[in-house]
């Protein structure tokens, strides 16, 4: 019997070792995650994508039908959404432009749940880009930088052509999330310090800090909104559920934001938190019956609205962090995956409280600047940018 015995045990040792590995791999699994996802070559070096050509509809996920009068639209705003990024890396900085799976991933997640939200505030406009990397925010190399870079790049001209089609007479809703929220605060800085900032309804800048010390000098001319009804200003936030705490940390102090030509961390400073159920700054709990739903909405078609859960979530500012309650409904939950920290989530908690807002506040703008035909074709073609320092952009 001993050598049944020895068998039994040996057994046993194997099975706490095989426990015992599991448990280190679950604990250092965005560690191990983020090795695995580090492209190995420089990137000027590693095979890039060539640029999308905006004037086509197949590099838009979201673009209109353009050969009406945008006047007679039955809404008065143009919407422009940069959407977060879904490409994890591993061979590229940036993900590849005819990767049709990843393409396939935005419209099947990515545009049901951020981009058609907007549809009903305005004409939207949302497209395909070089996005960077997940891994890209994970790191400092200069490479990182330099990938960012390159994604902004085709945001820009993607917006450049949005200008040119969304006449004078019409407002402008800026939406990014995640990733995207890191170019629109570019969209922000070089475009909307001017002239065209009177044209801005609201920006949401939604998943990446936004320190509150930009307003008094990049941003000057684009305010935080201090009401459900302001216009020409800014939303921002990043939420956290109460499991998520070294999330919320790391977006309050390792995270990257754009600054005099490059990416700063940012290092703890004050970071604008809007509270998308009170649409103010202060640090006033709100309720969950406030909540008007979050949807977690999979390849739906674009003309299909899917069903908000409501109530799910009370929430409030403090430190620069939007802190939300768990929400009810496992589907609204960030799923436990490797590398989930990092991952945009397949749901949007606050769906229905944007989009309502974003109605809410081209109502507003266009009550306040009643819409009139502009008759000068030339304005049709106007493009403002600010002066300030040029980032070399690698193709």
């Amino acid at each position: 019997m001993p050598g049944i015995r020895f068998i039994s045990l040996l057994g046993m040792i194997l099975a706490i070792s095989g426990v015992t590995v599991a448990i280190v791999l679950y604990a250092y699994r965005d560690d191990i995650f983020q090795s695995l996802k580090d492209p190995g070559v420089p990137f000027q070096t590693h095979q890039k994508s060539a640029p999308l050509s905006y004037e086509l509809a197949e590099s838009w996920m979201s673009i209109p039908d353009l050969t009406g009068d945008p006047f007679e639209h039955r809404t008065l705003g143009d919407v422009f959404v940069v959407a977060p990024g879904l490409y994890m890396g591993g061979d590229h900085w940036n993900v590849p432009i005819n990767d049709r799976r990843q393409q396939a991933r935005l419209d099947r997640i990515v545009r049901p749940n951020y981009v058609d939200l907007y549809a009903k505030a305005g004409r939207v406009f949302s497209p395909y880009y070089r996005q960077a990397s997940l891994y890209t925010f994970m790191t400092a190399r200069e490479d990182a930088r330099r990938a960012q870079n390159l994604a902004y790049e085709d945001v820009r001209r993607a917006f450049e052509y949005f200008l040119k089609n969304s006449p004078p007479e019409r407002s402008i809703i800026l939406a990014g999330h995640d990733q995207g929220a890191s170019h629109v605060q570019r969209l922000l800085i070089d475009y909307f310090q001017g002239t065209l900032a009177k044209r801005l309804a609201v920006a949401y800048v939604i998943g990446h800090p936004l320190p509150l010390e930009k307003f008094g000098d990049d941003l000057a001319a684009t305010p935080p909104c201090e009401s459900e009804t302001d216009t020409g200003c800014v939303v921002a936030f990043g939420a956290f559920m109460p499991d998520e705490s070294v999330m919320a940390r790391r977006f309050i102090t390792r995270l990257k934001v754009y600054d005099d030509g490059d990416y700063w961390i940012v290092d703890g400073k004050p970071l604008l938190c809007t509270n998308p159920l009170l649409w103010n700054r202060s640090s006033d709990y709100a309720p969950r019956r406030l909540h008007k739903g979050g949807v977690s909405a999979k390849g739906l078609d674009p003309d299909t609205d899917p069903a908000p859960r409501v109530r799910q979530v009370g929430a409030n500012c403090q430190d620069g962090i939007l802190h939300v309650d768990m929400p009810k409904s496992r589907s609204l939950h960030r799923p436990i995956r490797l590398g989930g920290k990092f991952r945009t989530l397949p749901s949007n908690l606050f769906y229905q409280d944007l989009r309502e807002n974003a109605i809410t506040r081209v109502r507003a703008f266009h009550n306040t600047t009643p819409p009139r035909r502009v008759e000068k074709p030339d304005a049709l073609n106007v493009i403002e940018i600010a002066d300030g320092p040029v980032t070399p952009i690698e193709d």
